[in-house]
């Protein structure tokens, strides 16, 4: 596991400094392990800013673990990852001096949609991800989570009224896990590097055969288009 906090400390000094100044009046709270027992657990790390040519930073890069510890493989859900941002439009260095630049209230979000499918039972897999933000500090734990729809292996996606669930039945199954919660440490096994290059490569060869197969059906339509064609000649 790599948080990479010294890189993103040393990259983005100025939230750093910020967020630590906004908590520095917050009492600590005693971790506590918040999962339910039936859960598919998921937690974000290895953060990295990414710079632009010009050497600016303007993307982030993480990685999001996910630990099916239910009894059904996962076979697709999509997730739509929310961060808030309640220091920067409220906060500046001004001459080394942090001022007060916005209302109380200002607050803006860093959203994130991703899908992750194949999770066997009792299992984890990592997906790596990029998102456009020069905030990459904001993605230390900071997070909040809708889960659009989720559907297990062998599920069929029909509810008690015979009608498409678009859903799903695995919905109310994710667990957050931050690096603050000891579940954080405890129920997620260290990724190797060449699994994680694997995995990547394994999502590149997935999507590429849907998009063959989307091609082969527009091909095989057009074949019997000309076909239905020939016969009216």
């Amino acid at each position: 596991m790599k948080l990479n906090y010294k890189t993103v400390a040393a990259s983005l000094a100025l939230g750093c400094l910020l967020t630590s100044v906004v908590n520095a009046a917050e009492p600590e709270k005693d971790a506590e392990a918040t999962s339910s027992v039936d859960a598919i657990l998921f937690r974000i790390e290895n953060i990295t800013p990414i710079a632009n040519k010009d050497g600016l930073i303007d993307q982030c890069s993480y990685t999001v673990t996910v630990y099916n510890r239910t009894d059904k493989g996962l076979r697709t859900a999509d997730l739509q990852l929310d961060w808030e941002d309640n220091i920067s439009a409220k906060y500046q260095v001004v001459d080394e001096t942090i001022k007060v630049v916005g209302a109380k209230e200002a607050v803006t979000h860093v959203i994130k949609e991703m899908t992750i499918d194949d999770i066997a039972p009792h299992s984890q897999k990592s997906f790596e991800q990029k998102i456009n933000t020069d905030k990459c500090y904001l993605l230390l734990d900071n997070l909040k989570y809708v889960v659009k729809s989720c559907f297990s292996e062998g599920t069929v996606a029909k509810n008690k009224n015979g009608k498409i669930d678009n859903k799903g039945d695995c919905t109310e199954k994710f667990n957050y896990i931050d690096s603050k919660n000891p579940e954080y440490y405890s129920e997620f096994k260290d990724v190797p590097d060449n699994i994680l290059v694997k995995q990547a490569e394994e999502e590149k060869e997935r999507a590429l055969s849907k998009v063959n197969a989307a091609v082969d059906s527009i091909f095989s339509t057009l074949d019997d288009t000309d076909k239905e064609l020939e016969k009216i000649k």
